[in-house]
């Protein structure tokens, strides 16, 4: 069986390889995926990422869900675990030390994981059991680790990504949370 590190290279330049009219395809195909969603028809608070190096893009999702009145944020890498902070168009960014865009917002306006409502995680890998592989810091891992804890359902974590990324089973390390559910531009795992 092939080690994470060897997924993860071989499903990041998978990625990587896909021309922008696939990339804007994908995005479209996920977004009308994502929006009837009860989970994300009934989400005030949500948690999206900025897509680079091949990632499915959420563009259409912020755009619904900010013009629905929805809190969109995104993660904030500064520390071991992620923060959040609010993001709105024509928001001021910054760069963080991984040279992602963050909105340029002081500590006291960031919320913690438990406070969101619905968390759109990127991922480089996945399987139809709801297993993630990301980039290999362990933020999201740390950060979403209470809901290891079965009482805690909320957020609802939901893994986004190509269908050309998953795998027929990934073995999860302890570490791991699994994800509620995963959603690509041709798919939805429950």
């Amino acid at each position: 069986m092939e080690s994470h590190d060897d997924l993860r290279q071989r499903k990041r330049k998978l990625r990587a390889d896909l021309d922008p009219v696939q990339l804007e395809a994908a995005a479209l195909a996920l977004a009308e995926r994502i929006l009837p969603l009860p989970e994300y028809q009934q989400a005030r608070q949500v948690a999206v990422y900025f897509a680079v190096n091949g990632e499915i893009g959420l563009n259409s999702v912020v755009d619904h869900a900010l013009a629905e009145g929805k809190e969109i944020f995104l993660p904030n890498l500064d520390r071991a675990a992620l923060r959040f902070s609010p993001y709105f168009h024509d928001q001021k960014m910054r760069f963080n030390k991984f040279r992602l865009p963050e909105p340029d917002v002081k500590d006291s306006e960031m919320l913690s994981p438990r406070e969101l409502d619905l968390v759109l995680a990127p991922l480089v890998v996945f399987d139809a059991y709801r297993n993630r592989i990301g980039m290999g810091g362990g933020f999201y891992d740390r950060s979403f680790a209470f809901r290891k804890n079965p009482e805690h359902t909320s957020p609802v974590l939901i893994g986004v990504a190509h269908e050309i990324q998953k795998v027929d089973r990934i073995v999860p390390e302890e570490w791991d949370v699994q994800l509620d559910m995963i959603v690509t531009d041709q798919a939805i795992y429950r």
